[in-house]
């Protein structure tokens, strides 16, 4: 049998080597991570990436690509959206198709820690297409990847920290993926800061114009936000879908004129479009979010694309926690400042300028009485300000709905040299004494604070051993938490070395004394309100001009750092802030023993630990504003929404109800 090829031998074998020979048809970032990329977490962990759940994801990782020809990127957005993602995704497009040296910036050494084992080496481990390209992790060898340093033909891609000055001052990088930037020290040991050390890394690829720095996080303060001001300088592009009713695109913004839900629950949230008011369900959402595009809202000579997404648009958080989370926010100032930047995306505008302390006093309730427990003071904090010859100090009573009254607040004299003597005698006696309540009981505060920025071996002698005592030490920064994780430290004292001897509590003093004046400013019944709202400040008439003047004594002003404008708290001159850092420490305290997240049950059963009568509790304490203010319009008129029945040794114990309180 004879068999005819249509091509000769020769022909075949030039083709097979052709095919060898020739490089394989270009994929561009998207494609190839459809294609290669295993997703390492989350619903879809295991698969290959799916990203049609994700469509707003295709410009910005196009954009990461060296023939887009953009330098910078700017994604400012709320939490779980997927963008780290985009992470992955470019990080797997350039190993397998464009291979350069690379690097990706995490704030601290945890969140570093948590991508790599959790995210980046799942990843390069899953996906088939990287385990063959990525050289195997060893100590020994120079060519082979490291727990921090991924190797492959070409190029190679190193982990590192914000904080770490060794990590950004080293080689050189092409392409650099800076993550939460919002959390970046300002300056590190005085060599600078982080953004202008990783541009000197990228000084070889300047003149080329191949470098790339992509900037992502959810913002944190109005004003202080390294990814707003890195969006605002970009052309703002946000993610526009078609109206249903007349086709004009609009984006979902927070806005209860168009995004409209209930404040009881089930809050039935939906959205109302602003073209033509057509209305969007929150089953219809995640549709209607696929047919979406971006849009840029200032384009501009020079403006690199910046982008803006958020949880109204996003593809994993319901409408209907989206308001259940604005409900439960009930105007505190903390709690809207993390709606405001995981929820939102946007940064929060702190209020800087605290009341004139003349108007404060001239809420002074007459019928608070000194070192008496009002009858919703539910629990207690002493805070108090170490000195050269003296030490301030306040005593603080929490409610359930974050009212907030002085029981005490003063400065007491004495040698602050000894933790045995001087005025740390008199602390201690505070720290024990049994407080009188409002209902003839005692009971002592729940916790003390003592700020350890001064005399710091001292305070830590004092604080050592004791129980609900904890050492404060203040931190700048808006990323800060109220209260973050103890460091051990090592006590001197008179000769004696006692190490990790006391623990030392950082409090992120920034966002609370921006909460403090919110709440400062807030009026209540005094300046003719119907009611005093959460978060509100009592103060008693016994409380002088100097508590007052030190409580207002400093303002949210504006510095220059290394050629970078930041919002910091400044003094006001001449005055002293003692008090107001003792306010502050006192709600960081707050903040750990939980007054803000406790429930409505967790609070009725502190009410009928610390023995309060069940008569006196006006069940609005326990629901938002808006709710509250309805319960009580819709009452009968001749009903009152709170019936108490007056004690007869309501004088005796030294509580003075307020005139209108039996109303």
């Amino acid at each position: 049998m004879k068999v005819t090829l249509r091509r000769s031998a020769v022909a075949v074998i030039a083709a097979v080597l052709a095919a060898a020979i020739m490089p394989a048809e270009q994929a561009d970032a998207v494609q190839y991570a459809r294609k290669n990329m295993i997703v390492p977490d989350g619903p879809q962990a295991g698969d290959l990436w799916d990203d049609s759940l994700t469509p707003y994801i295709h410009e910005p990782l196009l954009m990461t690509m060296t023939e887009s020809g953009v330098n910078e990127i700017a994604v400012r957005k709320s939490a779980q959206t997927g963008f780290t993602t985009l992470l992955l995704a470019s990080a797997a497009y350039h190993i397998g198709q464009d291979p350069c040296r690379m690097m990706i910036v995490q704030p601290t050494t945890n969140a570093l820690s948590e991508f790599n084992r959790e995210k980046l080496s799942v990843m390069l481990a899953s996906s088939p297409a990287m385990r063959k390209l990525v050289h195997e992790q060893t100590s020994r060898s120079g060519e082979g990847s490291t727990a921090l340093a991924k190797r492959f033909r070409g190029g190679s891609l190193k982990l590192a920290i914000s904080n770490s000055a060794a990590d950004l001052r080293s080689s050189t990088i092409k392409k650099a993926f800076l993550d939460e930037v919002d959390e970046y020290p300002e300056d590190l040991d005085g060599q600078g800061d982080p953004f202008g050390m990783i541009e000197a890394r990228q000084e070889s690829f300047l003149m080329s114009g191949e470098w790339l720095r992509v900037y992502i996080s959810t913002p944190t303060i109005k004003g202080a936000s390294k990814i707003e001001t890195a969006f605002e300088a970009g052309d703002q592009r946000y993610w526009n879908m078609p109206c249903p009713g007349c086709g004009d695109p609009f984006k979902f913004v927070f806005d209860r004129k168009y995004f409209k839900f209930k404040d009881t629950y089930p809050h039935d949230p939906f959205y109302a479009t602003p073209c033509c008011g057509s209305t969007v369900e929150a089953h219809e959402k995640l549709a209607l979010m696929k047919k979406g595009r971006w849009i840029a809202e200032k384009p501009r000579p020079g403006a690199y694309p910046s982008y803006h997404f958020d949880a109204l648009s996003s593809p994993f958080v319901p409408w209907a926690k989206i308001a259940e989370r604005f409900v439960a926010c009930n105007g505190d100032p903390q709690k809207l400042k993390t709606f405001y930047n995981l929820t939102l995306g946007l940064a929060y505008e702190m209020k800087g300028d605290a009341p004139d302390h003349v108007r404060l006093m001239e809420r002074r309730d007459h019928s608070l009485k000194r070192g008496h427990i009002p009858p919703l003071g539910l629990m207690m904090t002493l805070t108090a300000d170490v000195q050269l010859r003296g030490i301030w100090y306040v005593v603080k009573a929490y409610g359930p709905d974050r009212q907030t009254w002085r029981v005490d607040a003063g400065y007491i004299e004495g040698e602050t040299d000894d933790p045995h003597g001087g005025a740390f005698l008199k602390l201690e006696e505070l720290r024990q004494k049994q407080w009188p309540d409002a209902f003839g009981k005692t009971r002592p505060v729940d916790l003390t604070g003592v700020d350890s920025g001064y005399r710091s071996h001292v305070v830590y002698t004092w604080c050592r051993g004791k129980q609900n005592v904890m050492a404060l030490k203040g931190e700048d920064g808006w990323a800060r938490p109220p209260l973050g994780q103890p460091s051990p430290v090592d006590i001197n004292f008179n000769g004696r070395r006692i190490r990790h001897g006391c623990n030392v509590w950082a409090v992120g003093t920034w966002s609370l004394k921006g909460v403090f004046y919110a709440n400062l400013r807030k009026e209540g019944r005094a300046a003719g309100k119907e009611q005093d709202p959460p978060g509100y400040c009592h103060f008693g008439g016994w409380m002088d001009e100097v508590y007052f003047r030190q409580i207002t004594a400093e303002y949210l002003g504006q510095e220059k750092i290394k050629g970078r404008e930041r919002q910091r708290w400044m003094p006001r001159q001449g005055e002293e802030n003692h008090l107001l850092d003792c306010e502050v420490y006192g709600d960081a305290l707050a903040d750990f023993l939980g007054v803000s997240r406790m429930t409505p049950d967790e609070w009725r059963q502190l009410i009928m630990l610390r023995g309060v009568p069940s008569e006196i509790v006006n069940p609005g304490l326990f629901a938002p504003v808006p709710i509250a203010i309805a319960a009580k319009e819709a009452a009968p008129p001749d009903i009152p929404v709170t019936t108490v029945t007056r004690r007869a040794d309501d004088d005796d114990d030294g509580w003075s109800p307020p005139p209108d309180f039996w109303e």
